[in-house]
């Protein structure tokens, strides 16, 4: 019994450890902090969750009166018994996340009306598709057998009303982009498919929640790609804080200039399949200022965009009945039993994907098209078509 008690405190002090480091990288992304000070960080919390577990075992382990060696938590130095009790209470927030993803947060992260599942790549080599799906860039993730970047998942949700006469006419479908993340990898084809593929959901809207471009030369190619969007329906559009990385006036006014409307900081009134829809925008905290109250507009829908999920209470307060987010791609790659671990936003993994009925606010997180490190497992690149009833 005191080996098996020893060995559990060992797990669990390593377990809360590397949760502590996760928790503050999770959170340490939701901030417009430089990115290279964000590498640094990141680097260290590597360093940190690999030396950690060897240095307990050294300290607290097989040494003479260590947890290992029949020794007990007592017989330690105060620092390592201080160090050990924090990191079995950091222990006690993994537990409850796994608890949360499976009680409530798988079935938000996966629920939609229809689900379809492309292998991009695959059909690339059957000739169902052409061009350059891979791209250039070589990254060592890509020769993952089950990494999933080059697959795109094509869904459709659906976001209810409490208005009864809404259900008596056909609902809104807005097609929600995000996480562009042009950087060669994948391909410019790869995203080619990805505008075929909206073109074919019939939107009355089309909306772009952020983060472009990581490769600036790659911005022509962007646009060029994005451009046929304008006429098939009206384009919306707010950047990122991997835009903010650089000449991101520029980019904006690129992109606009191509015919899709940036609506950071202000709004636009539309008409909508016979509806009047009010489209807003935030790139907060990186860029710019937060879009006016729009609780007294006198639209049919008040829909915001905003890169980070982390703005939901300022749409909640400031009268939005959806927002539309991305930031933070599902976590990339999501765990079987314990879920997504590593999410860029304040809440941790709480809004890492999926869609959230918060109060009178509904709240659409992508899981995006692309992402700087090409790595994706049970967390597909996503394209949403969303159907509001209003």
């Amino acid at each position: 019994m005191q080996q098996l008690t020893s060995w559990s405190i060992f797990l669990l002090s390593c377990i809360g450890h590397t949760e502590l480091w996760v928790m503050v990288v999770n959170r340490s992304h939701a901030f417009p902090i430089k990115c290279t000070h964000l590498r640094k960080f990141r680097a260290l919390h590597d360093l940190a969750i690999v030396i950690f577990p060897w240095l307990l075992l050294w300290k607290c382990g097989l040494n003479s009166g260590g947890l290992l060696t029949g020794g007990s938590l007592a017989d330690q130095t105060t620092f390592w018994r201080i160090t050990i009790m924090i990191t079995l209470l950091a222990a006690i927030p993994w537990f409850l996340g796994i608890l949360r993803w499976q009680w409530r947060r798988r079935f938000e992260f996966h629920k939609v009306a229809s689900r379809e599942v492309f292998d991009v790549l695959a059909l690339a080599r059957l000739g169902k598709t052409s061009g350059d799906i891979r791209g250039s860039r070589w990254h060592p993730s890509i020769v993952w057998p089950w990494n999933e970047v080059f697959t795109l998942e094509v869904n459709v949700k659906s976001i209810p009303t409490s208005n009864p006469l809404a259900t008596s006419r056909r609902p809104l479908r807005v097609v929600h982009l995000s996480d562009m993340h042009f950087i060669d990898c994948p391909g410019a084809d790869y995203y080619r498919f990805v505008v075929k593929k909206t073109v074919e959901l019939d939107a009355d809207a089309i909306v772009f929640t952020g983060d472009l471009i990581d490769k600036p030369e790659l911005l022509e190619t962007a646009v060029e790609i994005l451009r046929p969007l304008t006429k098939v329906a009206p384009c919306f559009f707010i950047l990122g804080n991997h835009d903010w990385r650089y000449d991101y006036e520029y980019f904006r006014s690129t992109l606009a200039a191509s015919g899709w409307k940036c609506v950071t900081g202000s709004h636009e009134r539309i008409q909508l399949a016979d509806r009047n829809v009010l489209f807003a925008g935030s790139e907060l905290p990186w860029i710019g200022v937060a879009p006016p109250s729009v609780e007294h507009a006198g639209v049919d829908l008040r829909i915001l965009l905003s890169h980070s999920p982390d703005q939901f209470r300022f749409a909640q307060k400031s009268g939005y009945d959806v927002m539309l987010s991305g930031h933070t791609h599902g976590g990339q790659v999501v765990l079987p039993v314990i879920g997504p671990v590593y999410a860029p936003s304040i809440y941790g993994v709480s809004f890492a994907a999926g869609l959230f009925h918060l109060n009178k606010l509904t709240l659409h997180v992508s899981r995006g098209i692309g992402a700087k490190d090409p790595l994706r497992w049970r967390c597909r690149p996503e394209l949403t078509c969303l159907e509001i009833f209003c």
